[in-house]
């Protein structure tokens, strides 16, 4: 095919409108479309390519293939070696460990299933800081690339004239999968080749729809280019188009895409829009495209795994070295390695696909295998991961489950032998606190049992409705395994019962009794007290003590960040830059009082707060001797469970001790 020059040009705005959102741009908020450009010029290119090869009988696998790996692999080969010596300089151990898997899943070209797997959403805060994320839409290219030339063979060979209906079928298809996968996964199909399919079949049935499509005059060209450019950037600048992405949004940026690239074939010239789009300055960012996209987010990852703050001046120097960067990648790797298309294609896959696959495969396996290589940062690391996995229980992450499940018998803490009994039950905050009960349990020579069902009341006689990922539906395991556990309370007659929960976060409209209950704040407090009087009832009548476990303060939202930022920029720590006031929400209040109003109807109800250690005079602790409390979204690591029991078994009566 002759070369456009406008193809260029639309490959410019498209990474423009990548970039000015990456960077945070506010005026650009939903940049991300330029990835739905990228897709329906890929699909273009290589069918044009290919169609018109099969039309002049010249057309080779084998060397569509070879060009293909020359023209991208040699600088996102660089990106990743770069990306790799930048993460072992700065990345922690767990990091380190998503980030080698991240190049290894990226070498193999499955990237977008890796990212869908490990993050709740491409635009969750988190994923701002994986610098190989942008890899996903490069794994989804090149499995386009893998499937498209054999479709348009295959129905080339078969329909010949009649290509374009072969395509057009599999692209409404496709698009009827990606609606589909939009309704029933919302969260979970921006990454997915089923979701994108369609938008690279639009660009190949341009492809061969063109030399068919009429030609415009001047005017309604002018018109139509001017309206699809003035719609795209539109498009880009609204805020409320994320929910199920792609969606169709990005039906309609495919559209505008495709209307383009029909108006470009008319002479892009002719046009306004089209002599913007072949001017020779926004044709050079389009020649830098590729690299502008593989260089920028890297650079931009980096940055805000270091917690820089981005002022004016480190934005203008994030985005002065991406267009560097870019440049010398595309002036001495890219343009130059693209002569390798001459080598064989069995060479070319050895060297340039299988043994970059290897080598990260091999590097992956060997950092997970060294947890992470703390040794890279300063002692204090070191000691940080060996207290915590010294303290770290086994057991305990086999102990809670999200179904109605028996509860394993090696799951005891205290002293698994005695003939004194305790049933410690709750949602995950009860597991977090092993290490808490285990000392108590131990002191008091107390056998304790303990299970958890993740994000579970585990209170007789309700539901959670609409809760967690049980969208619209109930939360039916929980309330399965709430009943196993009231009636293995009802039939062992444990001396004591624990009831463990993030009770705060129950506090909320979603608790029922059945289905099609009525649901409001003021019904589910009630609810809430109705079930705990009912459990403690049960716990009371089976000869056991009841022992309520308070919440631990919950975390900072940037603890993490506050936290470890002095290792990652290997400075001095000083604990307390990162404690903080204790805060007391309204759930929380709420469930005070009603913790108070069953203790006076239950006199042997023992209330834990394990805030009275970890909260002393209202400032609570992100770290216990240099270790931070905190392991995850809030709950504790195993190492301060441990000894925030001790602290309280030293300044409080036991409660396994009475009763």
């Amino acid at each position: 095919m002759n070369y456009r020059p406008d193809i260029d040009g639309l490959r410019a705005l498209a990474i423009i409108f990548i970039l000015l959102y990456h960077g945070g741009m506010s005026l650009i908020p939903s940049g991300f479309i330029g990835v739905d450009i990228f897709f329906v010029i890929s699909g273009f290119l290589i069918t044009s390519i290919i169609h018109q090869a099969l039309l002049d009988d010249t057309f080779s696998f084998s060397q569509f293939y070879n060009r293909r790996i020359w023209r991208l692999q040699p600088a996102f080969l660089l990106v990743i070696l770069v990306a790799t010596i930048l993460a072992f300089l700065f990345f922690l151990p767990p990091d380190l460990i998503i980030y080698a898997k991240s190049a290894s899943k990226s070498t193999f070209f499955n990237a977008n299933n890796y990212f869908n797997k490990i993050t709740s959403s491409y635009f969750a805060p988190i994923s701002q800081q994986l610098p190989l994320l942008h890899f996903w839409s490069l794994a989804l290219e090149w499995q386009i690339y893998l499937i498209l030339p054999l479709i348009i063979f295959a129905l080339y060979r078969t329909l010949k004239h009649h290509l374009i209906w072969g395509l057009m079928g599999l692209l409404f298809l496709s698009f009827y999968f990606s609606w589909q996968s939009a309704l029933a996964h919302p969260e979970h199909t921006y990454y997915l080749l089923i979701s994108r399919f369609y938008e690279f079949l639009m660009g190949a049935c341009i492809a061969v729809l063109l030399p068919k499509l009429p030609r415009l005059t001047r005017f309604p060209a002018e018109l139509l280019s001017i309206s699809a450019l003035t719609a795209l950037v539109w498009i880009a600048g609204q805020s409320n188009i994320l929910q199920g992405y792609p969606n169709h949004y990005a039906l309609l940026v495919c559209c505008l895409t495709v209307c383009l690239i029909w108006l470009g074939a008319c002479g892009s010239k002719q046009t306004l829009t089209g002599r913007v789009l072949s001017s020779k300055s926004v044709v050079f960012i389009g020649l830098l495209s590729y690299s502008l996209y593989l260089w920028h987010w890297v650079i931009f990852a980096v940055v805000r795994y270091q917690n820089i703050s981005e002022t004016i001046l480190v934005k203008t120097l994030m985005f002065t070295f991406t267009f560097v960067f870019a440049y010398c990648s595309w002036r001495y790797v890219e343009k130059p390695l693209r002569r390798g298309s001459s080598r064989n294609v069995y060479q070319t896959l050895a060297f340039v696909v299988c043994v970059p696959i290897i080598f990260t495969f091999a590097l992956s396996h060997w950092v997970v295998v060294h947890h992470g290589l703390p040794q890279r940062f300063n002692q204090e690391l070191v000691d940080v991961e060996q207290k915590l996995e010294t303290y770290a229980y086994k057991i305990r992450p086999t102990c809670i489950s999200d179904k109605a499940v028996d509860i394993a018998p090696q799951c005891r803490l205290g002293a698994p032998n005695s003939n004194k009994t305790a049933l410690m039950i709750g949602d995950s905050f009860a597991n977090h606190y092993w290490g808490f009960m285990d000392v108590l349990g131990k002191r008091a020579k107390v056998s304790i049992l303990a299970h958890s069902t993740s994000s579970c009341l585990t209170l007789p006689g309700i539901y959670l409705y609409d809760w967690w990922h049980f969208k619209d539906k109930v939360y039916a395991a929980c309330h399965q395994q709430t009943k196993r556990y009231y009636n293995l309370i009802r039939k062992n007659h444990f001396n004591y019962v624990i009831l463990g929960q993030i009770w705060p976060n129950y506090y909320s409209a979603k608790v029922i009794h059945r289905m099609g209950d009525e649901r409001s704040l003021t019904l589910g407090k009630k609810r809430i007290a109705a079930a705990l009087d009912r459990a403690l009832n049960i716990i009371v009548q089976a000869g056991s003590r009841p022992i309520i476990l308070d919440t631990t303060a919950i975390m900072e939202k940037n603890f993490h960040e506050c936290f470890y930022r002095h290792i990652k920029q290997r400075q001095p720590y000083d604990s307390r830059q990162c404690q903080f006031n204790l805060r007391l929400g309204e759930g929380d209040i709420w469930m005070i009082r009603l913790f108070q109003k069953m203790q006076a109807k239950y006199p042997q109800l023992v209330i834990i707060d394990p805030k009275q250690v970890q909260c002393e005079l209202g400032i609570c602790k992100a770290d216990l001797d240099g270790v931070p409390v905190y392991r995850d979204v809030g709950h504790i690591t195993d190492y301060a469970s441990y000894h925030l029991g001790t602290s309280y078994a030293l300044q409080h009566a036991n409660p396994l001790t009475s009763g």
